[in-house]
C-alpha cells in the first residue's frame, strides 16, 4: 500500500521529479510552420514567455501569432500547453482540439489531449488519443509515456510496465533527454512488482542522467 501511495503521488505531480510533456513543443514534419515573419516573431516572444513561467504574457503573444496565421499549428499547441500550465484546462484542451482539426496528423496535439483527458480522470479517451499518436507514429515515445503513465494510475501493472519499457527504447533510440524521467518511473513499476534488482537498475540509470529524487524514493528502493 506504501508504495501505490507514494507512487501515485509521483505520477500525481506531487513529488520533486518533473515528467515529460511539459516542455513547450516544436513540430517539423509534414508542414511549414509559418510564413509569416510577424507571427514568428510573436510565437518567439511566447517561447520565451513561456521558458520564464510567465503564462500570461505566453498567452497572449501565441494569441497574437495565431491572429496573424490562422493556421500556424505550433502556436496553437504551445497556447494549449500554456494554459494547461496556468491551470486552464478547458481553454488547454480548446486549443489542443482546434490544432487537431487543422491538423489531423498533428502527434503534439493529440498526445496533449491525452495528457488532458488523464487529469481529468478520462483514462478511455486519454488511451484513444495516446493510440491515434502512435498510429500516426509508432516510435511516439511520449505517446508511449503517456501510456504508462495512464496504465499505472490504472493500476495495470504489468500493461505499464510494457509501454515503459517502449518508452525507455525508443527515447535511446532518439537520445532523448527524458529519459530520465522514464527511468524512474521503471524503477518505480519494478519496486511494485517487488523486483528489487529491476528497481534499483533503473534508479542508478536515472541518477545517472542527473534526475534529482526525493530520497524517500530512493531509500524505498534502496531498504
Amino acid at each position: 500500500m506504501k508504495y501505490t501511495l507514494l507512487f501515485l503521488a509521483l505520477l500525481l505531480g506531487n513529488a520533486p521529479i518533473c515528467f515529460c510533456q511539459t516542455a513547450k513543443v516544436i513540430q517539423n514534419d509534414l508542414y511549414a510552420p509559418t510564413k509569416s515573419e510577424e507571427a514568428r516573431v510573436c510565437y518567439n516572444k511566447g517561447s520565451d514567455y513561456f521558458e520564464q513561467q510567465n503564462y500570461p504574457k505566453a498567452i497572449q503573444s501565441f494569441e497574437q501569432a495565431i491572429s496573424i496565421d490562422n493556421n500556424y499549428i505550433d502556436a496553437y499547441d504551445n497556447l494549449g500547453l500554456a494554459f494547461r500550465h496556468a491551470d486552464n484546462l478547458d481553454s488547454a484542451e480548446y486549443y489542443y482540439l482546434a490544432s487537431i482539426r487543422k491538423y489531423p496528423k498533428g502527434s503534439v496535439a493529440l498526445r496533449n489531449m491525452g495528457v488532458i483527458e488523464v487529469m481529468k480522470k478520462n483514462y478511455d479517451k486519454a488511451k484513444d488519443y495516446y493510440d491515434r499518436a502512435i498510429a500516426i507514429n509508432p516510435k511516439d515515445a511520449e505517446a508511449y509515456y503517456g501510456l504508462t503513465r495512464l496504465y499505472s494510475l490504472s493500476n495495470n501493472i504489468p500493461e505499464a510496465l510494457k509501454n515503459g519499457l517502449l518508452t525507455e527504447q525508443y527515447y535511446k533510440e532518439t537520445n532523448d533527454p527524458n529519459i530520465g524521467d522514464c527511468y524512474v518511473m521503471l524503477a518505480m513499476l519494478y519496486l511494485m512488482q517487488h523486483d528489487k534488482s529491476n528497481s534499483q537498475k533503473y534508479l542508478r540509470l536515472a541518477q545517472n542522467t542527473g534526475m534529482k529524487i526525493d530520497q524517500k524514493y530512493i531509500d524505498m528502493i534502496n531498504q
